[in-house]
């Protein structure tokens, strides 16, 4: 190589080392796998490292994160073998959420600016494949975490099609039962149960979250499953006097025991979730002994997932945006702020720490749209 070739390459490495990007990421991996629901003090542990926009691959994006959706789910993906996709120890512990793309490879169709959605985890930054994240826009009317909750997979949506699609749907002469019904799914599905006229009847623990139910999501009761005077069945009784027709239920174990008792001819039993039984080894799981209400009132139990029925997600979509715009629905949250917030926000959504979605707002939008430090690989 000549003299001037020499010179010329090293001002080519100049440049391109100088014209890259290093970001410090903070973020939350798996220390150990939990020893039943969740321990943010012993489960988890927070590291950080640099990721370079020179590291940055053809297909690759990288995401500077704004919010995460904390949901059920994530506790599964903590055990040696999960449905939902194990996470190792060491690895960077899940979440879905959405962000701006601050550096995008040249195989990419994402622009830098822009803001997708996917599992991004439980970080600041995220090195992730462009075909694994999803364009978002931001409804004029909503806000761009909406896509988190209201009209989330894991949220509204999955409540939507365990309402409307897994078995009959609720009718005005219903009454309806739904588990857990002051968490995200729940608070969901018991306003589109009620949006159908029928009368809804909400489970929750705890006084100040039946008054929740009753006078923010317009339920017509609650039963309190932490009630010292009255047990569950005494308040079935009370609330559900002719039985119930349609059970959405997300809790499992010794509730859903309970409500199959009181399950009408014909009545519907969805299951969604099950979070009374997470954490518990395979195999050990309390299931329902009431079952056997099934056959003698000739009713349906069946389980579902939201990607059983993600080919009717434009219909889901329409219909939940038509019942928000009519104010049939709406989405209360419950909002952690802060990458250092992830870990107790995930343990109070198994203790009964919060109401609605739970979400970590990790940067506000503001402040990413006001950076201009974004670059396209070329």
């Amino acid at each position: 190589m000549s003299a001037p070739e020499r010179q010329a390459s090293s001002l080519s490495e100049t440049s391109s080392s100088s014209s890259s990007t290093t970001y410090n990421n903070t973020k939350w991996v798996l220390k150990q796998r939990p020893n039943g629901l969740f321990n943010p003090d012993t489960d988890v542990e927070q590291i950080t490292e640099e990721i370079s926009t020179a590291n940055c691959g053809d297909d690759e994006i990288i995401i500077e994160t704004s919010c995460l959706s904390i949901d059920a789910f994530l506790r599964t993906m903590l055990d040696a073998d999960a449905y939902h996709g194990s996470v190792d120890i060491g690895g960077t512990m899940p979440a879905v959420g959405y962000g701006k793309v601050v550096c995008a490879g040249i195989n990419t169709k994402s622009k830098v600016g822009s803001y997708v959605t996917g599992m991004v985890g439980a970080q600041t930054y995220a090195v992730v494949k462009s075909s694994e994240m999803f364009g978002m826009m931001k409804l004029p009317f909503m806000e761009r975490r909406d896509s988190l909750g209201l009209i989330g997979a894991s949220t509204g949506l999955t409540a939507y099609a365990g309402i409307f699609y897994v078995c009959k749907p609720p009718k005005k002469t219903d009454t309806v039962v739904v588990t857990a019904a002051a968490g995200a799914v729940g608070s969901i599905a018991s306003q589109l149960a009620k949006s159908t006229g029928a009368r809804v009847i909400g489970v929750a623990g705890g006084k100040i979250k039946g008054t929740y139910l009753v006078d923010e999501l317009g339920l017509d009761a609650a039963i309190d499953y932490k009630c010292t005077s009255k047990t569950i069945d005494e308040q079935l009784d009370e609330y559900c006097p002719d039985g119930i027709d349609f059970i959405y239920d997300n809790v499992g174990g010794e509730i859903l025991n309970t409500l199959l008792g009181k399950i009408n001819p014909n009545g519907r039993v969805v299951i969604c979730g099950a979070i009374s039984q997470y954490g518990k080894e395979r195999g050990k799981a309390t299931g329902p002994s009431n079952y056997i209400k099934l056959a003698e009132k000739g009713a349906t139990m069946k389980g579902f997932n939201f990607m059983i029925y993600i080919w009717k997600l434009p219909f889901m979509l329409i219909g939940m945006l038509y019942l928000y715009a009519r104010g049939k629905v709406k989405m209360p949250e419950h909002v952690e702020t802060g990458i250092d917030s992830y870990p107790i926000a995930l343990y109070k959504l198994f203790t009964g720490g919060n109401t609605g979605k739970t979400l970590v707002q990790v940067k506000s939008e503001s402040s990413q749209e006001s950076d201009s430090s974004s670059k396209k690989i070329d």
